[in-house]
């Protein structure tokens, strides 16, 4: 009996040995991929303040042949009927598109993740791309003309995916794990009707995250950040 007792004791013993090495060579591997990331912390820094330059001197680029072209299409338009009203569907082009900044009345929807929820913790994807998905789909179904998600514009050709830690929206990084806002003109009354239907706001995103909205009669939304180019879509040429 004494024997039976003393190999239990050694198989506890054993038992807890076994999980404090295990413990102790987790953390080991934790503090080594710190390390490492630290290690690179200096060249993404640096890679990411080279990329936000270019991104300032392109988009100065666009807005200097912006302007041009807006001098150009002032000068033309005006001079008889038929230029006005090519100039008119230019613009309305632009607005489809999202080349051109706009303003008008509509809402805001607020995404705010709940903290610490059920014990999540920061690495916990609280907001994923389908509910964005979904949100703009309703947004859309109640014709809402332009719609912005963290400020970035959103087209026909605009995907929301995620990616890695982050969700990927026109070839920007949005975080799911701090406050979205998507903003949307159109006839606020319809959109907000349309936004506070049930189902509108997927119930796993209600349970993550803080949802809340607001009127507005001037809401602005820039342009979309990328160009066009079509290399397979031709026109049907009619016969």
């Amino acid at each position: 009996m004494k024997e039976f007792r003393s190999q239990i004791s050694i198989g506890v013993i054993c038992v807890l040995l076994g999980f404090m090495i295990t413990y102790q060579f987790k953390m080991i591997s934790k503090q080594s991929t710190v390390v490492d990331a630290n290690k690179n912390t200096p060249n993404i820094i640096t890679e990411n303040e080279q990329l936000k330059k270019q991104k300032e001197e392109l988009k100065k680029k666009i807005d200097e042949l912006d302007a041009k072209t807006t001098d150009y299409e002032n000068a033309a338009r005006g001079r008889d009927e038929q230029s006005e009203l090519l100039y008119k569907e230019l613009e309305e082009t632009r607005i489809l598109t999202g080349g051109t900044e706009v303003e008008g009345e509509g809402m805001i929807i607020y995404i705010t993740p709940k903290s610490n929820i059920f014990g999540s913790g920061p690495e916990d994807q609280l907001i994923n791309d389908t509910d964005l998905v979904h949100i703009v789909n309703e947004l859309n179904a109640a014709d809402a003309e332009a719609i912005s998600i963290n400020d970035i514009r959103l087209t026909s050709r605009s995907g929301i995916r995620n990616a890695g830690n982050a969700i990927i929206i026109n070839g920007e990084r949005i975080s799911y794990n701090k406050r979205i806002t998507i903003n949307a003109i159109g006839k606020k009354d319809i959109l907000e009707s349309a936004i506070s239907f049930p189902g509108a706001i997927p119930q796993s995103l209600s349970q993550t995250c803080d949802i809340s909205m607001e009127k507005s009669n001037k809401i602005k939304i820039p342009k979309y950040n990328k160009t066009y180019k079509f290399e397979f879509a031709r026109p049907i040429e009619k016969k």
